[in-house]
């Protein structure tokens, strides 16, 4: 190599710049050097770098590329999961990144009594209007105006407007069970949620249940997992970046502005109308923070309430959808948690959020294993290390990506018995705590599908409310089997969240006696 260059250079010398000659011999040069840092950074990240010592693919380390074309093909995360299996609790999965699936890696990473470590976001998707993504001091201020909207009582307010669209859901499935038409439960749960989550934080239908078709939100995520693939190419390739967004910049500008708009049309309305108050909602608990200290500004209602649609219904969603495709794979499964909900409510109108989370033990269990299993965030939250940061017995160096991998944590042998399997037994307390069970050995602590620490969910309880309502009617109106060629809706890609294909599901209106 060095041979190489020094012919290059002779050349150079004897070379007229704005030559042809020149210019190539020029190119050249430049293109060589490009190589040799490429060579000797490789080499660097993979046999110098701080995190040498930790085990992982050598070629993620080398080259930031190879991992890219994995998250391109949306296999990165299963790909995780397997190196962890190669290599145990600690992997290193980047040039400065390490996975964990131990469970006190969420206390260290995530926990309280420790300085708080900053979250890392990938370029140019951080909005710090966002609570999700706001400094300690605007988080704080953010979650103590937010928290009252999701509170017991709140709750209590709130399952009369969730009801409505639960119960149209069901008529939605009544219509699909007559026709003898399967259902795309892929569709239909994600109207409900975002119907739903509209009516909390805009006072408001978007009219998805009604109508059978998409809205802005549900068009804006399926445009998102086509583009994906595009633009975590970009990430690595700053050149192509630079290009699509000189030729493309102005159109997804202008395609984030009008979302904006309406978003902000929507929140603004339900700010504006007081006809509203008192109704429960979201914004009828955000607002009594106005004249606090804590109070959240109309803009940062605004890019909240963005937040809250996508947050609040497709993780929701999601799993649903895992805990309906995971009930129908197996049979005596699915018959246990039907049996438990019918024997239990004799009407539909009985099932209430207090009544299926104190009467339904194993339907819940169901819904935690499908958490575990297919879980809504299946990736890892990254933080950045400070200086010698102990994480799970480890000191890591600062300025380390480090996180919690979730898929990989729940997909461990060394976490949980049979993992790959579904197997709601394992959360019921007289399974787990008999030392016969293969289930007793589960380190359930490292289960934490809502994050952990100061900045977990602060939906956790009204997603749960939601889940078991709805999987609860569902049970209890209808008899489910998979259509044919469902058997493997499980295998799906993941770009940052689950690709979620049709889930085709035959249903038969239940004969009560």
């Amino acid at each position: 190599m060095a041979g190489a260059l020094q012919g290059i250079i002779s050349k150079a010398h004897a070379a007229d710049w704005l030559s042809f000659q020149g210019i190539l011999t020029l190119l050249a040069f430049v293109f060589a050097v490009q190589i040799i840092q490429a060579i000797a950074r490789a080499i660097y990240n993979v046999y110098f770098h701080p995190l040498s010592r930790y085990p992982g693919p050598k070629l993620w380390a080398a080259f930031e590329v190879s991992r890219t074309i994995e998250r391109v093909r949306g296999r990165l995360d299963f790909a995780i999961v397997d190196e962890h299996r190669k290599h145990g609790e600690v992997v290193r999965v980047g040039v400065d990144e390490l996975s964990f699936i131990h469970p006190s890696a969420w206390k260290d990473i995530y926990g309280h009594g420790h300085a708080e470590l900053p979250k890392y976001f990938p370029p140019k998707t951080i909005n710090p209007n966002q609570i999700i993504a706001a400094k300690s001091g605007d988080h704080f201020r953010m979650r103590r105006a937010f928290l009252p909207a999701f509170s017991e009582k709140a709750l209590a307010q709130q399952e009369k407007l969730m009801r409505v669209y639960i119960d149209l859901l069901i008529q939605r499935l009544s219509e699909c069970a007559q026709s003898g038409v399967p259902a795309n439960m892929t569709e239909w749960y994600n109207l409900t949620t975002f119907d739903l989550i509209a009516d909390l934080t805009f006072g408001k239908s978007l009219g998805g249940l009604e109508s059978g078709e998409s809205n802005q939100w549900t068009k804006k995520i399926e445009t998102m997992l086509k583009l994906m693939p595009t633009l975590m190419l970009l990430t690595s390739f700053p050149l192509l970046a630079t290009i699509l967004n000189f030729l493309f910049g102005r159109k997804m500008e202008e395609a984030r502005q009008k979302h904006f708009e309406y978003a902000a049309s929507l929140a603004m309305g339900r700010l504006q109308g007081k006809e509203q108050a008192d109704r429960g909602d979201f914004m009828d608990y955000i607002l009594r923070s106005r004249g606090e200290a804590h109070q959240v500004t109309d803009e940062e209602l605004v890019h909240n309430s963005d937040l809250f649609m996508l947050a609040g219904s497709e993780t929701t969603a999601t799993l649903l959808l895992g805990v309906t495709y995971y009930l129908l794979k197996n049979p005596e499964v699915y018959r246990k948690a039907t049996d438990e909900v019918r024997l239990v409510f004799k009407k539909p109108e009985d099932i209430t959020f207090k009544e299926a989370t104190q009467r339904l033990p194993y339907m819940m269990a169901c819904l935690s294993e499908a958490l575990r299993v297919f879980p809504s965030i299946p990736l890892a939250l990254f933080r950045i290390t400070q200086a010698g940061t102990p994480i799970a017995g480890h000191i890591i160096p600062p300025g380390t990506r480090v996180g919690v991998h979730q898929l990989s944590a729940y997909h461990s042998p060394l976490n949980f018995h049979d993992p790959d399997s579904f197997h709601p037994e394992r959360w019921l307390p007289e399974v787990y705590n008999d030392p016969s069970s293969p289930f007793h050995n589960d380190r359930r602590e490292v289960h934490k599908p809502f994050s952990f620490g100061p900045r977990d969910c602060i939906g956790r309880n009204l997603a749960y409310h939601e889940m078991r309502l709805i999987l609860a009617m569902v049970l209890w109106n209808f008899d489910l089997e998979l259509d044919a060629g469902m058997e493997q809706w499980h295998l799906q890609k993941i770009f940052g969240i689950w690709s979620k294909p049709p889930l085709r599901v035959r249903l038969s209106k239940r004969k009560v006696e």
